[in-house]
């Protein structure tokens, strides 16, 4: 009988191996807090299980295809489960929750993703809110949609550039929030109630400088600047 996908089975060593990463590597990710891997014996040996080698092949495209650093996966750890950065299927999901070995990571499922943006709606700080409404109906569910995935992409990363000041809130397509605006298409993004974009997908860069307009706008009324974002690796997809 096969392991547990959670069952610490394999060395640092061979872990490395298969996931065809470097050991020093693996231990920068342990570092960062990305991956906190099962510690035996009495030199504390590390040992990674199946669970944990998806999670670092998840990491190592979300870096080499995604162009995310370690510090941005890291944030967005914090502020959403792993399988919503990755974007992966219900199923998918729910098999790999009980298994993970994530430093602090963010309690939202996906089933409660939606009711917790809806109820921060009315406590959120931020100066600008980001409203993606996102999926296409089909086999009675909401799937995501290439274009709705870039377009969270680029929303976050464009969050990240301004810690505290920018606020990603999601909804499916039939949502009452959804319904209410009278959204029809998907990905429909809104910043700070304005209609940005519409069943087209946004660029990053786009998105950044829009957002940042904004907060300049805030922050004249206030006497104060915006902090230049680093130039970002790469962005969105306009479709």
């Amino acid at each position: 009988m096969p392991p547990d996908r959670g069952q610490p089975v394999y060395s640092l060593k061979v872990a490395a191996g298969l996931v065809g990463l470097s050991p020093r590597t693996m231990r920068l990710y342990e570092e960062a807090e990305l991956l906190a891997p099962a510690r035996v014996g009495g030199n504390q040996q590390r040992l990674y299980s199946d669970q944990d080698l998806q999670w670092l092949s998840c990491i190592r495209d979300l870096i080499h295809e995604d162009s995310l650093t370690v510090a941005a996966i890291r944030r967005l750890l914090d502020l959403i489960p792993c399988w919503e950065v990755k974007h992966c299927a219900p199923e998918i999901a729910e098999a790999c929750k009980s298994h993970l070995r994530i430093p602090n990571l963010a309690g939202i499922d996906a089933e409660t993703a939606e009711q917790t943006d809806t109820e921060a709606a009315d406590t959120d700080a931020a100066d600008v809110r980001i409203e993606l409404f996102y999926g296409v109906q089909e086999l009675d569910s909401i799937l995501h949609c290439a274009r709705c995935v870039a377009a969270e992409r680029a929303a976050r990363k464009v969050a990240l550039n301004y810690p505290d000041r920018v606020s990603v809130h999601k909804a499916d397509i039939l949502s009452d929030a959804a319904q209410s605006l009278g959204v029809i298409m998907s990905p429909t993004l809104l910043v700070n109630g304005e209609l940005l974009t519409s069943g087209t997908g946004v660029r990053e860069s786009r998105l950044d400088n829009y957002v940042r307009q904004l907060l300049e706008e805030i922050d004249d009324e206030n006497g104060v600047g915006v902090e230049t974002p680093p130039t970002s690796a790469s962005e969105g997809v306009e479709a």
